[in-house]
């Protein structure tokens, strides 16, 4: 009954969906009975209204095989069946626990149900967790003690993507001494990693860091394309006591980067933080005298070029384009010359 009440609430994209966690420690499929089960779940990964009984199915077969090897390493033994079975999964994890999506293969966009596994003074338990709907791009466990929070705790990196992009996702779930479940006590999304952008998790550097995420800053006055140059902000978090806390923060310095804040500078009438992106203040007469100051249209990067270039080729509107040129200033880039050029690199 859980399972079809589940069914109900399934929707036809991977937008995400949260439910309450609960664990699953006791429901065994006998071994003999895991080729029905598993049969069952293959006809109804076919239908896109009975994705929740279908995963429950799954789930519930890989508890009672990682319980029939309770001394194989549960991750290879998790992956080795889910292989074998040839369904649509993404999966994460370590020594002690699997983080597994699961989706219909045959029709990826039907959405996913995550549930997590994990092995506890040598028992193997399993939990569907909140984050339904999205794309599981990896899992990591918290080192022992790292941050003297009691119990165990695990970060999932999950991402969705839509038209404008992708935006990643992070939650960490915390396991309290003596507890049967897991709970959610921390959600990263647009605030925090960027709404469009990239993230990754990675063992802890040198400085505690074990997630990176890459995100796109919006430019007044450019357009860019999804797959076009943008501005980038970087961040890195580590372990502390709420949770993922952040431990860094820096805007990746490119030329590009340096143009947008020129232009913003100019537009905003502000010459002081315009002569900042400037080699010599007689440039800014210039770009004056050519209207940069003024909303005559968008700015745009000439299509295929890397924002690393020295050598810029910028459009504005339908019919302007300037070559800029940079030259690297400390860890900024500052403009040295620019002239107008012909439109024919489009």
């Amino acid at each position: 009954m859980a399972a079809l009440a589940l069914a109900s609430l399934v929707s036809c994209d991977r937008s995400p969906r949260f439910k309450a966690a609960g664990a699953d420690s006791t429901a065994l499929v006998p071994p003999d009975s895991n080729a029905t089960y598993i049969q069952m779940a293959r006809v109804r990964w076919d239908d896109p209204e009975q994705g929740a009984e279908a995963a429950d199915l799954t789930a519930r077969v890989l508890l009672q095989d990682l319980r029939n090897h309770p001394t194989a390493p549960i991750y290879d033994r998790a992956r080795v069946l889910l292989d074998s079975l040839t369904f649509g999964v993404e999966t994460g994890g370590g020594s002690t626990f699997i983080l597994t999506n699961l989706f219909a293969r045959s029709n990826p966009s039907a959405g996913s149900y995550p549930y997590l596994f994990w092995r506890e003074a040598g028992a193997t338990h399993s939990q569907a967790l909140e984050a339904g709907g999205m794309h599981l791009v990896g899992a990591l466990a918290e080192p022992p003690g790292q941050s003297g929070t009691p119990g165990t705790r695990i970060a999932g990196l999950f991402s969705r993507v839509s038209s404008a992009g992708q935006q990643p996702f992070v939650f960490v779930w915390q396991h309290p001494p003596g507890g049967a479940s897991w709970r959610l006590v921390q959600s990263l999304g647009a605030d925090s990693l960027g709404a469009i952008g990239s993230a990754r998790l990675t063992p802890p550097d040198a400085n505690g860091v074990v997630l990176v995420s890459r995100a796109t800053m919006p430019a007044r006055g450019f357009d860019e394309c999804v797959t076009c140059a943008h501005v980038n902000r970087a961040r890195s978090f580590r372990w502390g006591e709420p949770g993922l806390v952040l431990a860094q923060e820096e805007i990746e310095r490119t030329p590009y980067y340096t143009f947008v804040q020129l232009i913003q500078a100019l537009v905003a009438n502000d010459r002081n933080e315009a002569a900042r992106w400037v080699a010599d203040p007689s440039l800014l007469d210039s770009a004056i005298g050519y209207g940069w100051g003024a909303s005559k249209g968008s700015w745009r990067l000439a299509p295929g070029t890397p924002p690393t270039e020295k050598d810029l080729v910028l459009f504005r509107g339908p019919q302007e384009a300037y070559r800029v040129h940079f030259s690297p200033r400390g860890e900024d880039w500052i403009v040295t010359g620019f002239e107008p050029t012909t439109r024919s690199v489009e």
